[in-house]
């Protein structure tokens, strides 16, 4: 094979470039000289069928008996829908919320009479749950799985005659079962319908099937190892010139050349090429490069050409810590569903990039995507603005009958597994892939659900060695499972669903670790539920109240931190509500519309602020007068490069009785610890009583603030705080984001929401609120148990 660089042409980018070329074929691969391209044009056209779609449930299941998918049945009655969508939500057509059954869909497509005689194909970015489709009355196939994309050859099935009408018809069923993933009970909203987009596409008789792009970073060079699986309509064996470029912001810079022979068995044409000094794709710096690759017949003047993103990166657990690009990295995460109010799980692209950059502005590094493979564009923004991914089969709470059983492996389990890889390869955001969530049951797990981890990991590491597996086992269990995975996931539900104190998430994780001391923990759920207009005392743990939400995460997040030896992250659970499955999903921090946020979206927010941080570490929320508070200080620190870093922490203690105790101290913070720095302690008087805030500031040595943090507390009968809401605006009324507010010496900084919370005795407060450089004061009345929200125009 015959192959150059460029890269002197471009060593304003920093490259100097070593290529290597192979060719995996068929036939022989034999050295080529290219001359110059004729013309460039995408291997693939694309028409995208979306809009009004005809509309009829099937609870009955008659509709294939009386061939709802025949040509000629008059739709004109079906009600209409719009595609993608749900027919749960959004839509005005006659089924209930929550109907489950068949649905069926119809729509007649134009197909342009320059196609006839081309090699067409149907895709599906996603149906749920099975799909079974027909076109012009011939049954194409069927798929399971509801998040997973596919597609039918629909060459010889299109009407190319004259005025001939051509009638596309998909039957979607989204019944809940037994011996299927997901199974018979989830508790996320079971959608029903066309929920991702779907196309019309022509490709050349030679085309790409897949394409996977992987890195490997050796000293200040990556290895690009890159495969293209191509395919061919027909027989005999074809000679194709093969083209490969690599991209970095549109300028080539490296270039591969050679030849292969394709037939109807298909061929894999493999590349493999270094980048000196590359930029590393992260959370913090995602750079992003691209590998075209163009092929054309011997002899003709056209190229076919695709093109996919990728990121050089390494991820990889040695010991207890995770390590990315060959650096520590300490996982911020947070889990939401792709659910949204209007529109249920068919989520617009729009909609999908406000979330996560939503997230990536609450200073995550990461996020869960549960439990099934979401839709293309969120990997692609994940990709673009650095957030971590962990990527899952729904392999939801499938009990170890299911797990066990060949025909569900191979029919719903494999299947979604091999297509998750296949569709998310290449984005180098996905760092893990995941084998299911809660299906775990005991410490001791059946050997049905044994044999089940062992076999989809092994299939998984076959199929992507490049990637960390991993499955949630719920609370204390899965012991025995564990070995099989490269990093211990676990949804930590102690105070809520596992047990009645959240302070088991101590011993219990310390339990997790004394069994198998050589794997990373990650916390992949931590979770409460909430309503924001039920407040109650924080000593009183009452579910679904703000302050037990509230406290459930302050003591999950802290706590694990502290463990930062052998825990690799924690994960909020979730962003925001959701409508749910088999009870209300209250979890998030948000509201499912994502215009109203809980006050505990402040404490995630701070909690997740830039390192180093200042930890208050607990034992309880309620205190009987006369009792001695004790509190410890710590800090956590994941910079590894920051020298020793000498600060001053102050605290102070408030209550109905205005700041009743306070003290300070000098500390110095090491890089990548966690460690105790101080405490704080009250001896608690006779007459003190109700809702009380230890609030704490730690500054460097310039007086510069550098953390804040707070804690609640009852002393004798619990009161439930008052909460004021701050909301900062323009003089066109518009949201401020960064706007510091500050009351009696504690400040917060406003973000996108323009808003901020404080809890706060019953008393008259004074707040000063500093944006733009300039500075507005003013008083406002606090009671307790009740919401009071002001807004600042400055």
């Amino acid at each position: 094979m015959f192959y150059k660089g460029f890269g002197n042409c471009f060593k304003n980018l920093g490259y100097m470039i070593s290529i290597f070329g192979l060719c995996l074929t068929l036939g022989a691969c034999s050295a080529l000289h290219i001359g110059g391209r004729d013309v460039e044009t995408k291997a693939v056209e694309s028409i995208e069928l979306a809009g009004i779609w005809k509309f009829k449930p099937d609870p009955k299941n008659v509709g294939s008996d009386e061939k709802w998918y025949s040509k000629e049945l008059d739709d004109s009655a079906w009600e209409d829908i719009g595609v993608p969508g749900t027919w749960n939500e959004g839509q005005n057509v006659s089924v209930k919320w929550n109907y489950e059954g068949y649905g069926w869909y119809r729509r007649k497509i134009e197909t342009p009479q320059d196609w006839q005689g081309g090699n067409i194909r149907l895709r599906f970015l996603a149906v749920y749950l099975i799909a079974d489709v027909w076109l012009n009355g011939e049954y194409l196939g069927n798929h399971k799985g509801g998040y997973t994309e596919f597609s039918f050859d629909v060459s010889k099935a299109l009407d190319f005659t004259e005025s001939a009408e051509n009638v596309l018809v998909i039957r979607a069923d989204n019944k809940k079962r037994k011996f299927q993933a997901p199974g018979h009970s989830i508790d996320w909203w079971n959608c029903g319908g066309i929920t991702r987009e779907v196309f019309l596409e022509k490709r050349p008789d030679v085309y790409l099937r897949k394409m996977f792009i992987n890195s490997e970073i050796l000293g200040d060079k990556a290895r690009i190892h890159a495969q293209a699986w191509l395919g061919s309509g027909s027989n005999p064996l074809k000679e194709v010139d093969i083209r490969a470029e690599a991209l970095y912001n549109d300028a080539v810079f490296v270039e591969v050349l050679g030849t292969t022979a394709v037939g109807l068995e298909g061929a894999i044409y493999t590349i493999v090429f270094d980048i000196e000094q590359p930029r590393l794709w992260s959370p913090d710096s995602p750079e992003l490069y691209d590998l075209k690759l163009l092929w054309r017949l011997r002899g003709d003047d056209k190229w076919w050409t695709h093109q996919e993103r990728f990121g050089v990166r390494e991820i990889e657990a040695r010991g207890t810590e995770l390590y990315l690009n060959g650096e520590k990295i300490w996982l911020q995460g947070i889990a939401f569903h792709q659910d949204y109010a209007g529109m249920g799980s068919a989520v617009s692209h729009e909609a999908q990039r406000s979330d996560l950059e939503r997230i990536k502005g609450l200073n995550a590094n990461f996020v869960r995507l549960g439990h099934y493979p979401f839709h293309k564009y969120s990997l692609d923004v994940c990709d673009e603005i650095g957030l971590l991914v962990w990527s899952e089969v729904p392999v939801w709470q499938n009990s170890s009958a299911e797990l066990g059983n060949e025909k569900m492996y191979q029919e719903w389990i494999k299947p979604q597994i091999d297509e998750m890889i296949d569709q998310q390869y290449n984005h180098p955001s996905v760092i893990f892939w995941s084998i299911g969530n809660e299906f775990s049951r005991g410490w001791d797990e059946p050997p049905e659900t044994v044999g089940y981890v062992k076999r989809a990991t092994d299939h998984v590491r076959e199929r992507d060695p490049t990637r960390l597996v991993s499955y949630a086992s719920a609370a204390d269990t899965g012991a025995n499972t564990w070995h099989f995975l490269d990093v211990i996931g676990k949804p930590l539900h102690y105070g809520w669903f596992h047990s009645p104190n959240v302070y088991d998430v101590d011993t219990k994780t310390d339990q997790i670790h004394v069994h198998l001391p050589d794997r990373p923990i990650l916390a992949v759920e931590l979770c409460g539920m909430s309503s924001p207009d039920n407040h109650r005392g924080y000593s009183e743990d009452v579910k679904h109240s703000v302050e037990y939400h509230d406290k459930l995460l302050r003591v999950d997040f802290q706590h694990l931190m502290i463990r930062k030896e052998f825990i690799c992250g924690v994960t909020l659970w979730t962003l925001a509500d959701l409508k749910g499955g088999r009870e209300k999903g209250t979890y998030g921090i948000l509201n499912r519309e994502r215009q109203q946020i809980k006050n505990l979206y402040e404490t995630v927010k701070n909690l997740y602020s830039s390192d180093p941080k200042l930890l208050i570490i607990d034992s309880k929320t309620g205190y009987q007068p006369g009792e001695r508070l004790e509190i410890d200080f710590w800090s956590f620190n994941r910079l590894t490069e920051q020298a020793s870093l000498p600060v001053r922490v102050r605290w102070w203690i408030t209550g109905s009785k205005g700041r009743t105790a306070e003290g300070e101290f000098d500390a110095v913070i090491e890089p990548d610890s966690a460690e105790k720095i101080g405490g704080a302690s009250w001896d608690i008087p006779a007459d003190a009583s109700g809702f009380h805030s230890l609030l704490c500031v730690m500054e460097d040595g310039d007086g510069k603030r550098l953390f804040i943090n707070d804690y609640y507390f009852d002393v004798g009968t619990p009161e439930a705080p008052g909460i004021l809401w701050v909301k900062v605006v323009d003089d066109q009324a518009e949201l401020i984001s960064g706007a510091q507010v500050e009351i009696d010496g504690f400040t917060r900084t406003t973000d996108g929401f323009g808003r901020v919370p404080f809890l706060l005795n019953t008393g008259r407060y004074k707040v000063t609120v500093t944006a733009n450089g300039r500075v507005s004061e003013t008083e406002v009345d606090v009671e307790l148990g009740k919401t009071t929200e002001i807004v600042k125009q400055i």
